[in-house]
């Protein structure tokens, strides 16, 4: 009688051990992993040879079941499962995973994970912590509030705010949690308390740079702020000054360049002006350029002192 692993019945047993493994990740496995489910190392080699395995490239230990399409989900998983037991996605490959931000790092995953395990091209890896993991979205993440300050160590200071009023607008904002995680030489305490005292909630409903940028400026420069995409007699408008009656609409190029657009955008300033409003067009040459000139502008249909 041969060998319990040479036996025919053997294989697909195996291989549904294994794709059970390997759904809960995207279809990715480990070596390790196969292991401790009892697979032969001569059973990994013969299913590699045979298609049934794939490595995947630059990751040593990380297999995939079959073919490896490449896709978002296996990407960040492959990152996780490289990084061994125990790692997670942080930083701001987190706040992206979490819909903190708008954009994960271009071309680089971040990882942390109790192990000392080094980077490679693609992924970066945080030795050594000890944290607490979430499962979000079917994938180990750092916890929301390490995450807001793993992004307050390492990000500008307009995407630990942009961060903090999405987890305000989903009322999922635990200050007492974040200023639980600060300390004395913990990297992103000073950065975090910092974006606590500057908190607004209306960074939450920016809709891409421009208007973050606007909200800002405005901010600085301690004007009223406006309130953001809100229906005006029913058109969804970028800022609106109730009192005293303005509506400034923020046209970056890709929403309001083809004729079609155009003519909306001409229909709906004179339905607005219809009913007494004030309206406004901002582009971004004029935001990041005539700043002095929109700030007297401004200033002076919002009834502050120049």
């Amino acid at each position: 009688m041969p060998p319990l692993d040479m036996q025919p019945a053997a294989e697909p047993e195996r291989l549904e051990r294994l794709r059970v493994r390997a759904t809960a990740q995207h279809g990715l496995v480990t070596r390790a992993q196969m292991l401790a489910l009892g697979i032969p190392e001569r059973t990994l080699a013969d299913w590699c040879r045979r298609g049934l395995l794939t490595r995947v490239r630059r990751l040593p230990g990380v297999y995939a079941l079959g073919p490896h399409a490449q896709t978002p989900e296996r990407t960040l998983w492959a990152a996780v499962l490289y990084a061994g037991p125990g790692a997670m996605l942080s930083h701001l490959t987190a706040a992206w995973w979490y819909g903190l931000v708008d954009s994960p790092p271009q071309g680089l995953v971040q990882v942390s994970t109790p192990r000392q395990v080094s980077s490679r091209p693609g992924i970066e890896v945080h030795p050594r912590r000890q944290l607490e993991r979430a499962l979000y979205r079917r994938l180990p993440v750092s916890g929301e509030a390490q995450t807001v300050l793993d992004l307050a160590a390492t990000a500008p200071a307009l995407l630990v705010r942009k961060a903090l009023a999405k987890l305000d607008y989903r009322r999922r904002l635990d200050v007492g949690a974040l200023a639980g995680l600060c300390g004395p030489g913990v990297p992103g305490s000073a950065a975090l308390r910092q974006a606590l005292a500057e908190h607004e909630p209306r960074l939450a409903r920016t809709n891409g740079r421009l208007e973050e940028d606007f909200l800002i400026w405005c901010e600085h420069h301690e004007l009223p702020l406006p309130r953001l995409n809100v229906r005006v007699h029913g058109i969804l408008v970028d800022a609106y000054w109730p009192t005293p009656g303005l509506v400034i609409e923020l046209d970056g190029h890709a929403n309001h360049s083809s004729p079609a657009q155009l003519r909306r955008d001409r229909r709906n300033d004179l339905l607005l002006r219809e009913h007494g409003l004030t309206v406004l067009r901002y582009d971004w040459a004029l935001v990041h350029g005539e700043r002095h000139r929109l700030y007297r502008e401004l200033a002076g249909l919002l009834g502050r002192s120049l």
